[in-house]
């Protein structure tokens, strides 16, 4: 009798410890064999398809001299043969590399550069961002991902089905993800086994992963979430329905096809997708929890959410790359509509430690002064590849990562997040938190997208610019702008300058605004601010 059998018979998975990533397919696929683990546009796999074709794939990778740390990247849109790659890779302990497909050609070199892997996953019609000959002549082999799933499927016929069963160590790096590079060259954050299992299990019951769940997720995979947020459902025996990019009527029509549970979705992606036409008559009843991000959520979108979704519980996410995804979370219970609670995003999970330090002297600082959110515990990256001088430049000799992110934190501990450092605007010697003054504009009814840059002046070095798009057939002048957030702030925190738009803010794939896309014609003729 095989172990499939057994655990089968067993009636449950637990008896199995799940310490990297193969432990979890093998203990999925044991339970349940042909139930369907991730679903695309067009296909399905079962647990079982994917823990067989992840052997293949592992006798493949090993084929080409791939094993105990390499790396394996990929090129590609979502498809379901990215967690084939993935699982695979990890049953001989070399990681996966997944490759942002929005680049330019020049960015995604320079990533491949720099990750140096043995082998790339690439879509055929993203091959316009390689220069093929050239890896090849550097000894990466390229392998083209074919255009079906049966297709695939034929490819990997041809290696053997059994399972590697290498012992592969915690600290192993898992996946290799890039930073956006927006202040220089990226850097691949390098993701342990330990990073994702510390606690992919309590965030998934912190998040209410039921047993059996249906989450919706069409997010990069590039991105943290769109690995983590396929890896939780299989965690919990569920289906991941998974996409190659979001489209708010595709969402709509899954929640009511597949009776989706839960997805993740930043404020303004809420607030788009209940405005939708195609809102006003689905049935969104089997959507429990939405886990928002990015920003907090405006009281004017909680109370459209509540009442188009009553049955619905939000809660408020934030994490950065480097500490595996998440940080902090605010649950629906510790929401107080009306309140200053509503702009905090919650409070540290307890297998972490996160404290708020000055960014000049890193100590800490006290209750409500913002300074930089830095964490410490078993979810800080292994580093950043081949990168000592800036691994050592954000995670000092105590093991503390310091994010980058400014903040403070109240009397019960609750933290409130006013932007990132690197985004503070000086005026005059006064500090201002672009997030701060987009609270308050965002709460004007006629508002619905702002964003806050600081701009070129003669006389203070920065001034404040509010770019505003207001709601469909609705009107909003500056000087109304202007005027109510005088009424809500300090004068120097104001914008003093509004551009009013019609067009979408410039977001990247997560849904943050590109506040440098906004700032950089401001500065193209200045010589200081990055």
């Amino acid at each position: 009798m095989g172990p499939r059998q057994v655990l089968r018979e067993a009636g449950f998975d637990r008896i199995v410890t799940i310490r990297v990533l193969a432990d979890l397919i093998r203990t999925k696929a044991a339970r349940n064999g042909d139930k369907c683990a991730i679903r695309a546009e067009n296909d399905h796999v079962s647990y079982a398809q994917i823990d067989e074709r992840s052997n293949r794939l592992a006798h493949m990778l090993a084929s080409h001299g791939v094993g105990m740390g390499a790396r394996a990247a990929y090129l590609s849109r979502n498809r379901i043969e990215f967690f084939d790659i993935l699982f695979g890779a990890a049953k001989i302990g070399a990681a996966t590399v997944p490759v942002n497909w929005r680049l330019a050609e020049a960015e995604v070199a320079g990533v491949l550069t720099d990750a140096r892997p043995s082998l790339l996953f690439l879509e055929p019609e993203l091959a316009r961002l390689i220069d093929r000959s050239a890896l090849e002549a550097q000894g990466v082999v390229v392998i083209d991902l074919p255009e079906t799933n049966a297709e695939w499927v034929a490819m990997l016929a041809s290696f053997p089905d059994d399972d590697p069963q290498i012992e592969v160590p915690v600290h192993e790096v898992m996946y290799q993800l890039y930073t956006s590079g927006t202040t220089g060259k990226p850097k691949g954050v390098m993701l342990t086994h330990e990073n994702l299992f510390c606690m992919a299990e309590p965030l998934a019951d912190a998040w209410h992963f039921e047993e059996g769940c249906v989450v919706y997720n069409p997010y990069p995979v590039f991105h943290g979430a769109g690995i983590l947020w396929v890896l939780m459902p299989l965690l919990r025996n569920g289906e991941a329905i998974f996409r190659r990019g979001f489209d708010e009527v595709d969402l709509l029509e899954s929640i009511e096809r597949h009776r989706v549970n839960i997805t993740l979705m930043v404020p303004a992606v809420l607030n788009m997708v209940l405005n939708h036409e195609r809102a006003k008559d689905a049935d969104l009843s089997s959507l429990q929890h939405v886990i928002y991000g990015v920003a907090p959520i405006s009281q004017a979108v909680l109370e459209q959410a509540i009442a188009r979704l009553p049955t619905c519980q939000f809660h408020h996410a934030y994490g950065s790359t480097e500490s595996a995804g998440t940080i902090t979370t605010m649950q629906w219970v510790d929401h107080r509509p009306g309140t200053e609670r509503m702009r905090s995003c919650g409070r540290p999970f307890e297998w972490l430690e996160m404290r708020i330090v000055d960014p000049e002297s890193r100590m800490p600082v006290g209750t409500r002064a913002v300074g930089e959110v830095a964490v410490r515990g078993r979810i800080v990256m292994k580093g950043y590849f081949d990168n000592p001088d800036e691994t050592a430049r954000v995670v000092d000799s105590d093991g503390w990562l310091y994010t980058g992110d400014a903040g403070f934190v109240d009397e019960d501990g609750f933290l409130y997040l006013t932007d990132r450092i690197k985004d503070m605007i000086i005026s005059g010697g006064e500090n201002i938190y672009p997030a701060e003054v987009e609270n308050v504009i965002f709460a004007m009814p006629q508002v619905k997208e702002v964003a806050v840059i600081g701009i070129p002046d003669e006389v203070w070095g920065e001034r404040v610019l509010a770019v505003v798009v207001p709601h469909d057939g609705k009107s909003v002048s500056a000087e109304e702008v202007i005027a109510f957030s005088r009424e809500r702030l300090a004068h120097y925190k104001c914008p003093r300058q509004v551009d009013i738009r019609r067009e979408p803010l410039p977001l990247n794939p997560t849904g943050k605004v590109l506040r440098r896309v906004l700032r950089d014609p401001y500065w193209a003729d200045q010589r200081f601010k990055v």
